[in-house]
């Protein structure tokens, strides 16, 4: 008799994680999402200069007015890139602003995103306390998440220069980095701007490698716009309009650019809740370049970082057209 409660129980319990699975599905697997009759878009973005053209949009408008009134933009911030991509698996997103790193993590998963524009090139620094010639076996220099933008490039950066086997690479998220400094948990740290210009500020550490020397003169993306495949589909003509805001803000950007500091620091401050001073910003946004095209080969040469990396298989980067 036991042994039957405990089948029954069983029994019930299964069909009680199917009816929430099916649950789920249903109301997360529409294209458009709907609450209280209203039509949901969401966009993803990170609390980064970096990703200023979505900062900027969403606070100018810009999506909801392409949009219209019947279709309601819903921004959904995030803390590091990779939660960007894992957002998109459990259909929490529709589009995003994301570093081209997990962007070509998305890809390798064969997660269905599809590559819209560039956002944002350069913008992130090297920085520590040392000269980085001074660089000593094991030196510790922290990324904000392994296989993102900045590791990407760093190994890159390190490889060229025959400093890869001399330092040892962690993962701590930006915002952090300068309590680890302070702790002396790392030496070193290369970060999505404004970051590093907010360690260099405080003093808390100096610029090892600029922008434009880390990595192709200056000429990478760290950030670019992308669309969930199914909702490229279904949806082309709201793509489109994405795209348009898109474009709209990055224009408003290079016109305006004092606005565009303005509203850029008043977002990040509110969401990282941390007040962050407009002049960081003003020189965060010097070490940036903000354009809507994009540079496929250097894709294609961080994927082949990531490979030596050991983050993807032999080949991943060879595949010509994965990018296209």
């Amino acid at each position: 008799m036991k042994q039957d409660k405990k089948i029954c129980y069983f029994v019930s319990y299964l069909l009680f994680l199917v009816s929430c699975f099916l649950l789920l599905f249903t109301t997360t697997s529409c294209t458009l999402q709907n609450q209280n009759d209203k039509k949901f878009i969401r966009i993803g973005y990170m609390p980064n200069v970096t990703h200023a053209p979505a900062l900027v949009g969403i606070n100018k408008n810009f999506f909801q007015d392409e949009l219209g009134s019947n279709i309601k933009l819903k921004p959904i911030h995030f803390v590091v890139g990779n939660s960007i991509v894992d957002a998109f698996i459990s259909n929490q997103l529709d589009f995003a602003y994301v570093g081209p790193g997990p962007f070509i993590n998305a890809v390798y998963r064969r997660i269905p995103l599809n590559l819209l524009s560039n956002a944002t090139n350069s913008g992130s620094l090297i920085v520590g306390v040392n000269n980085i010639t001074d660089l000593k076996k094991n030196m510790r220099i922290a990324v904000p998440q392994y296989g993102n933008t900045q590791d990407l490039i760093l190994r890159t950066y390190l490889k060229n220069n025959n400093l890869l086997d001399k330092v040892k690479i962690i993962a701590i998220p930006s915002q952090d980095t300068g309590t680890a400094f302070f702790t002396m948990s790392i030496d070193a740290a290369c970060l999505p701007e404004p970051w590093g210009s907010i360690l260099i500020e405080k003093k808390i550490c100096k610029i090892l490698v600029n922008e434009n020397e880390i990595f192709n003169g200056g000429n990478y993306p760290v950030t670019v716009l992308v669309v969930s495949g199914l909702f490229a589909k279904k949806e082309p003509e709201l793509v489109k309009k994405i795209l348009n805001a898109h474009n709209l803000s990055i224009d408003y950007i290079l016109k305006n650019q004092d606005d565009a500091i303005n509203i850029t620091a008043s977002e990040i401050s509110q969401i990282s809740k941390k007040e962050i001073d407009e002049t960081i910003i003003k020189k965060a946004f010097q070490r940036c370049t903000f354009t809507n095209a994009v540079n496929l080969n250097i894709l294609k040469e961080l994927a082949k970082t990531g490979v030596n990396a050991g983050y993807y298989k032999e080949g991943f980067s060879k595949k010509i057209n994965i990018f296209q």
